[in-house]
């Protein structure tokens, strides 16, 4: 009996304790040099700690912080939310005229498309509209808080960074290409659907190879102005026409001029287009509705893809609905509650609420953009275990990134052949210097792990001369840990 008793506590307390000393030893031989990390690894069936290093110290996360977001968004917003744009009348429709206002309600809707919008206005030629003795009113009741503290300057022009914003119209990005002249000028060659000006004076420069470009000082920069102007300048090596992914800098006055061009090329006539944070009249006649997908679906394409714009549009959502429910009309009269700042505010106190120990996580947005956000890796595994282990968010395990399958880890090195391969589902978040992974793996031996991995302070020319990602090699070693 006591032989039993003695191997059955070898057997429940020996892999832990070996573990941890085995990816320790291997620690050693990985870890790199100059970066910061910060580490957890769980047994999800034996509920213990398999490993930890750092686990306390607060690092950037960037997109992993979006696991953040759509706990918050679940517990808050519910899984029926979904976006409405509305287009209401306010008038009498006499001889194919409108004797009043057209509104026009945005509400924020990263999915929201140009199409969508025709379909929209197409409902004025069903109600026989030709003309319009009014306006045609863009109602924005939010605040125009566009961009979280802390993002880089040097993003702000690409679409990955567009501005978040009531007004949504293809992601608020806009695609053209620069392309070679005979000279080695460039052009711009871009859709006229796109009310946006973007000048050139970048060179093409045949001599110089892409892998000497930096060397060589050759790299294109963009100016931003008024009025959604731009200016590309520099030089790009080689002579191919490459891709430009340019993101809206007035999002208001993009969609006043996506909308005129609509309605002109529907030869439908008004008196002024404007914007206004008033209220849609009592009076006014509901004409036509968009409804976006539901949340599901919409947090599905902001994990596999991770995608900035939908994670702080949802963001902005939490935090009106958040204080809303908080106080009472009088409490918030004068607060921003439409902007990022109580948004991460609301995350904050609805992470707390689950019972997550979020007291001392610095968050600024909820995309992980922002280089303000700061949390620690205990922080993180925190909420993987939440997502694990309660009904309410196991859901989001679905549409966690599969290695070699789906999602930003679908054509990642390493991660996309055996081992690895369809072994693990996590959230990246990578940002220059930053290369972080959370999510979880089934390990060879069968058992099931979460995982938190941040690396901070990755230098460009490391992430160029290391033989494969920090994180994939921790991660092989532990899919070989014997049981």
């Amino acid at each position: 009996m006591y032989l039993l008793i003695r191997i059955l506590i070898v057997s429940l307390f020996s892999l832990p304790v070996w573990a941890d000393e085995y990816l320790a030893n291997v620690m050693q031989h990985i870890a790199p040099p100059q970066s910061q990390l910060a580490i957890n690894i769980w047994d999800i069936e034996k509920n213990s700690s398999v490993y930890s290093i750092n686990e306390q110290t607060l690092m950037q996360p960037a997109s992993i912080q979006k696991l953040l977001t759509a706990v918050a968004a679940t517990k808050q917003l519910g899984t029926d939310f979904y976006y409405e744009t509305q287009v209401y009348i306010d008038g009498v429709v006499v001889q194919q005229q409108l004797n009043g206002d057209v509104y026009i309600k945005f509400s924020g809707d990263p999915s929201f498309t140009r199409e969508q919008l025709k379909q929209l206005l197409t409902t004025l030629k069903t109600k026989d509209i030709q003309h319009i003795n009014g306006n045609v009113i863009l109602v924005s009741p939010t605040s125009e808080s566009l961009r979280a503290p802390g993002w880089v300057w040097d993003d702000l022009g690409i679409c990955y960074a567009a501005p978040v914003s009531d007004f949504i119209i293809d992601k608020n990005c806009v695609r053209a290409s620069l392309s070679p002249l005979a000279d080695n000028a460039s052009e711009i060659i871009i859709d006229a659907q796109y009310p946006v000006e973007i000048s050139t004076k970048a060179v093409f420069k045949p001599n110089i190879d892409v892998t000497q470009a930096k060397a060589q000082f050759c790299e294109l920069h963009m100016q931003r102005f008024d009025g959604n102007r731009y200016r590309i300048s520099g030089c790009y090596p080689g002579n191919q026409t490459i891709s430009l992914a340019v993101a809206v800098n007035d999002p208001s006055r993009y969609a006043k001029d996506v909308i005129k061009a609509i309605l002109n090329d529907k030869q439908v006539n008004y008196a002024n287009l404007i914007i206004s944070k008033q209220s849609i009249p009592p009076s006014a006649q509901l004409l036509a509705t968009h409804q976006s997908e539901k949340l599901p679906k919409l947090l599905k394409i902001m994990l596999e893809k991770s995608d900035n714009l939908i994670a702080d549009s949802l963001l902005k959502n939490i935090g009106q609905d958040f204080y809303r429910q908080t106080f009472n009309s009088d409490n918030i009269e004068g607060l921003d509650i439409n902007g990022f700042t109580m948004g991460a505010k609301a995350l904050q106190s609805i992470l707390i609420e689950l019972n997550l120990p979020f007291n001392d996580a610095n968050l600024v947005d909820g995309s992980g953009l922002s280089r303000y956000n700061l949390l620690t890796s205990a922080q993180m595994l925190s909420v993987l275990q939440l997502i694990d282990s309660d009904t309410r968010f196991q859901y989001l395990t679905e549409f966690l990134p599969i290695s070699g399958k789906s999602g930003t880890l679908k054509y990642q090195q390493h991660f996309n052949k055996p081992p690895l391969k369809a072994a693990i589902s996590a959230k990246t978040g990578t940002m220059l210097g930053v290369e972080n992974l959370a999510g979880f793996i089934q390990a060879k031996n069968g058992k099931h792990y979460a995982f938190v991995i941040i690396e901070n302070g990755l230098t460009p020319d490391a992430k160029q001369t290391r033989l494969a990602p920090f994180s994939a090699l921790l991660l092989r070693r532990l899919y070989d840990l014997q049981p």
